[in-house]
């Protein structure tokens, strides 16, 4: 984890905290969110209550907040101070806690009723932002925006917007003196990556497998013709997308022939508007397939709207679009709580020339598997001659030498030579055995065989009682037995239903037997030892 130094910076009414000031100051906390209205917090000292009475803090308007690394500051927080509060208790310090939210909250006073005629939810965005002077920031994107009959009911300006906005699939937030309104733009790079054991301190992923839907279907009435609307939208008709390996429809495990999700809305009017809606409908459940809380040393990079890329979080590795994001700074560092989603499941961690050369890489591996291997033939037609090399040795690994050896060549042809004063024979220019070389020539690595000789063991057989047979399971009554793979010992009441185990199989039990070596002798069943 990249260990660097942080710091802050709060400017009040455009002046910067400096001095006991800003020494004054616990903690900053920034709610960051594209739903509502983003909110702030600063946590400052105040034992003697001297702030309270003081108008730096109280009588303050416009507060700006920048967190990062030291000298590379980024602005997190824009807006008003809206509220104060004081804490004392007993147990812990006196503080002086100020909050306020971003400029959206001057929309969220006053109800309205009110209409516009033929206008777009851009229009609509346009002319709120106006009344309140903040700068509109649009973008259509597609589809085009639908122009119809809109009615503002009882609504605030902000409730208005944020309805329109998720009915139609805009993106509505206040950031700074700005209004945006417009449509997802997914960067085609990342804005900030992070990894698991490094930035990443807490992960919490969560696919919910019942949320994508395949198709929507949104049911509505045409006023003017008197008739039934209904636009549709299906898995690939999304507004926007976060880059993936599949989507999370393709994986759902509640699916039907019936259309997935069924909306009636009452705004809408047109063909071309059903549609709009039933995409954005799609969308939305869309990107709800993933979900996650991260939790990483603090960036002033994550951002509602940033697209991340988590890497080392196995199948949940890849990029997510940033929701909602926490600011955390105190005494303890800056840390970062953030809210992520995305639609698709799979590794996309990976940048695209990787991704290629692996897609690329397995192809080659498919491709040489269904192709079976064949030996190289030479080219005269004939079977390819070689030198054959090999070394006689005892036990003990000394060298035999002078001793015959008959060899049988691939061709049927046996020869016969005779190891040197090192048990070395070397055989020029002859076909190699084709049972002791299985693979082509080419692919050989070794040349040169080593053969030992041991002599054969004779069988013991079984002294004074009867013989023991393989397993064991009989016996002579007061002798003992050796066989070829066990020993029956004890007599007939120890050797009953195989209690010798063999010495081929040491470790391996028989029914009622001891697994050791060569044992014939049957344990009590609190002694005997378990299988692995």
């Amino acid at each position: 984890m990249a260990d660097f130094k942080t710091d802050f910076a709060i400017h009040l009414d455009g002046n910067k905290l400096q001095g006991e000031e800003a020494g004054a100051i616990l903690g900053i906390r920034v709610f960051q969110t594209r739903s509502g209205a983003s909110a702030f917090e600063v946590i400052v000292s105040d034992p003697d209550l001297k702030w309270q009475g003081k108008p730096t803090f109280t009588d303050c308007k416009e507060v700006r907040i920048e967190l990062g690394e030291a000298g590379k500051l980024k602005q997190v927080f824009d807006g008003e101070v809206t509220a104060w509060r004081t804490e004392l208790e007993r147990s812990g310090p006196t503080v002086l806690v100020l909050r306020g939210l971003d400029r959206s909250h001057r929309m969220m006073r006053a109800r309205k009723t009110k209409t516009y005629a033929n206008a777009s939810p851009i229009d609509c965005a346009k002319q709120i932002a106006a009344d309140y002077g903040l700068a509109p920031k649009t973008r259509a994107g597609a589809p085009p925006p639908v122009k119809t009959f809109r009615f503002q009911a009882n609504q605030t300006d902000f409730e208005f917007l944020r309805q329109m906005a998720d009915l139609e699939g805009y993106m509505f937030f206040i950031e700074g003196s700005e209004l945006h309104f417009e449509r997802p733009q997914i960067p085609s790079s990342d804005d900030a990556e992070f990894s698991f054991g490094q930035e990443v301190k807490t992960f919490l992923p969560v696919a919910n497998f019942r949320k994508p839907a395949a198709s929507v279907e949104v049911g509505a009435w045409d006023v003017s013709a008197k008739g039934e609307l209904k636009g549709t939208a299906q898995t690939g008709d999304e507004l926007w997308s976060v880059p993936g390996v599949k989507p999370g429809a393709d994986l759902a495990k509640f699916t039907s022939t019936k259309p997935e999700v069924s909306v009636v809305e009452s705004q809408v009017a047109t063909q071309e508007h059903a549609d709009t809606v039933a995409k954005a409908a799609l969308t939305k459940r869309a990107m709800e397939f993933i979900t996650a809380e991260v939790e990483v040393q603090g960036s002033p990079k994550v951002k509602p709207g940033a697209l991340v890329n988590i890497k080392k979080v196995g199948e949940y590795s890849g990029h997510y679009l940033v929701t909602e994001a926490n600011h955390f700074y105190d005494s303890a560092g800056y840390n970062c709580i953030f809210y992520v989603a995305r639609d698709k499941w799979g590794n996309s961690s990976q940048t695209q020339q990787q991704q290629q050369a692996a897609r690329q890489q397995r192809q080659a591996a498919r491709q040489q598997q269904a192709q079976p291997s064949k030996a190289p033939k030479s080219k005269a037609g004939k079977q390819q001659n070689e030198a054959i090399d090999f070394t006689l040795q005892d036990d003990q690994g000394k060298a035999l030498s002078g001793v015959k050896v008959r060899v049988r060549l691939a061709s049927g042809e046996t020869i016969e030579v005779e190891t040197d004063g090192d048990g070395h024979v070397h055989i020029d220019d002859k076909p190699p055995d084709g049972r002791r070389w299985r693979d082509p020539p080419d692919r050989r690595a070794a040349r040169r065989v080593h053969l030992q000789a041991r002599k054969r063991k004779p069988r013991a057989r079984g002294a004074g009682g009867g013989g023991g047979n393989r397993r064991g399971r009989r016996g002579a009554g007061g002798g003992e037995g050796t066989g070829n793979r066990g020993r029956a010992r004890g007599g007939r009441r120890a050797c009953r239903r195989g209690r010798g185990a063999g010495r081929r199989g040491e470790g391996r039990r028989y029914e009622g037997g001891a697994p050791h070596r060569g044992g014939g002798r049957a344990l009590p069943l609190r002694q005997r030892r378990l299988p692995p």
